[in-house]
């Protein structure tokens, strides 16, 4: 199964969570990756990035993000 695209994930996020969706993906490097969620490349959740941002799920791709907010649901 394919992976979805960033704007799959948008379209997604915004299903569930309203026009507060938003999903943000990491950078590609370590390097560019610091933090609680260094390890995780993409996170899904509900509000805009930055400090009033709450992460919903996080994985290695677009579905095991929503799949881990699925999980804590």
């Amino acid at each position: 199964m394919r992976d979805m695209t960033q704007e799959q994930a948008l379209a997604e996020a915004r299903r569930r969570w309203g026009a507060t969706g938003h999903v943000r993906e990491l950078g590609s490097k370590l390097g560019d990756r610091s933090g609680r969620l260094a390890r995780y490349r993409f996170t899904v959740g509900n509000h805009a990035p930055g400090p009033l941002c709450t992460v919903q799920g996080q994985g290695d791709t677009w579905r095991k993000a929503f799949d881990d907010a699925a999980e804590r649901s």
